[in-house]
């Protein structure tokens, strides 16, 4: 039998269907990884062989970076209260997730470990390799003489569910805007690997991408400045929790060799380092595949790269009429000499400090990189003139814990222009371990003093009587 509608009913418009608004939104975010994916696997210094980008390790890093955004909410005895609040938004084993996230590999990208180097086998961590200083792990071991490699052009589609209420999708864009501009993906990412540029994003609106006009420093600066108070919130968070803070130290590169390339102009004023980053990939093999897409942005991010390995390293240099490039000779730093005077008290041919007149301080300035540092000497313990020459190869570390995260971020940022721009950023977190320092194989019994330096100590290049050591590093980009 057939029913018809009612009469009262049949002119009657449907309703006008509307989502709940506390309903979950669902957006897609496309990124290009615009530095090399360093690891990420469940191997060590792999990326993972099935998924390159995996969704439980970008859950991870938005889990850091919401805690770096929100944890001063909770105030310096609320880490009880805080760990409850992620656990809820985030997961635990006791519940789940109110944040849905699913990968969709777009690209892989192409694999590197090792090139040609005049007939030579060469592997991305050699000393010889253009990217050594920061794909160090890279170097070959005895326990590893084949070492793992980078992936470079990877990109990807993420499927984000955001949760209805709004403070807690609020709180999640928080996150993903910050993992967004200062975060990445697989290892090493406050070193700049594994950067993300999110170029597009679909079925959701106020969402992003969130990007900076152009690259010019000043602009770049200040948009950064104005935009960070927007979704980190202030105060104190509870102890030893890493903090993005609207107010702390933040630097943008202001060089002219990069920002001319960035912009395509490679016919002038080219980094010293370009054309070697260029030859590694057609010394691969693999020419044909890398566009501009990758080499640019990748460009950009060393530039920042060089100019820490040039901070760090700082050495003195002699010069002659033979040798007008010179020789490098002892570190700038007081921490070499420091561990000559506990291994031997300045014994054989550094029977003084260099110079003459520098004030033994018994600090480890540069501790506040991150650790552990492993200090490489020339010559080693060995005997001339039957005297001790230098130490060997020692390792400076946490007295409680042997390592502790860098704080300092660099990183290329994408702009809405299509160029790239040369962030650093130190975030808010203890300089040193809680614990104090310690040298691994130290028997002087002499505690290391980690007492901020005084204007005396820092009398030295690179620092030139400034104590900030981080501050003096962000004003040479």
């Amino acid at each position: 039998m057939t029913r018809q509608l009612p009469e009262s009913w049949r002119d009657q418009a449907p309703p006008d269907l509307k989502p709940h608004p506390d309903a979950p939104t669902i957006h897609v975010r496309s990124y290009r990884v615009i530095t090399p994916l360093f690891g990420g696997g469940v191997d060590p210094q792999q990326a993972d062989p099935l998924t390159t980008v995996r969704s439980s390790e970008v859950r991870g890093q938005l889990r850091f970076w919401w805690r770096a955004t929100r944890a001063g909410r909770y105030g310096a005895d609320g880490l009880k209260q805080m760990k409850e609040a992620e656990d809820c938004l985030w997961g635990s084993t006791k519940g789940q997730s109110l944040v849905q996230v699913e990968v969709r590999l777009a690209s892989p990208g192409i694999e590197i470990r090792s090139y040609n180097d005049r007939g030579r086998v060469r592997y991305l961590g050699d000393p010889t390799s253009p990217l050594s200083y920061a794909a160090f792990p890279l170097r070959r071991t005895d326990e590893r003489p084949v070492p793992g490699g980078l992936r470079f052009g990877v990109s990807f589609d993420l499927v984000v569910t955001l949760p209805g209420a709004p403070e807690l999708k609020a709180d999640v864009l928080a996150a993903m805007r910050a993992w967004e501009t200062f975060g990445g993906i697989g290892a090493r990412t406050r070193r700049g690997f594994g950067a993300l540029h999110c170029y597009r994003v679909q079925g959701a609106a106020d969402v992003g991408p969130w990007l900076p006009p152009t690259n010019r420093a000043e602009a770049v600066k200040s948009w950064l400045k104005d935009e960070l108070p927007t979704f980190v919130l202030p105060g104190l968070g509870p102890e030893g929790v890493p903090l993005l803070s609207s107010l702390g130290k933040l630097q943008v590169g202001d060089n002219a060799a990069v920002n001319d390339f960035a912009a395509g102009d490679r016919q002038r004023n080219i980094p010293a380092f370009e054309p070697k980053l260029l030859q590694l990939f057609a010394d691969s093999g693999t020419g044909a595949a890398i566009s501009d897409d990758v080499v640019i942005p990748l460009v950009v991010w060393y530039y920042a790269i060089d100019r820490l390995k040039e901070f760090r390293q700082r050495r003195y240099q002699s010069t002659s009429r033979h040798d007008p490039q010179g020789k490098f000779g002892r570190s700038r730093w007081p921490e070499p000499d420091e561990i000559r005077w506990r291994a031997s008290g300045f014994r054989g041919r550094h029977d003084t400090p260099a110079p003459a007149t520098r004030t033994r301080a018994n600090k480890f300035p540069r501790a506040v990189f991150g650790l552990p540092i492993v200090f490489q000497f020339k010559d080693g313990i060995g005997q001339r003139d039957s005297e001790e020459i230098d130490p060997p190869n020692t390792t400076l570390q946490g007295a409680d814990h042997d390592r502790l995260a860098s704080r300092l971020i660099l990183r290329p940022l994408a702009c809405v222009d299509g160029r790239f721009a040369s962030v650093a950023l130190v975030l808010e977190a203890p300089a040193l371990p809680e614990g104090g320092l310690k040298l691994v194989g130290d028997t002087s019994g002499v505690l290391i003093d980690t007492t901020d330096l005084t204007t005396t100590e820092a009398a030295f290049t690179p620092l030139g009587g400034k104590t900030d050591v981080l501050q003096v590093f962000l004003d040479t980009l």
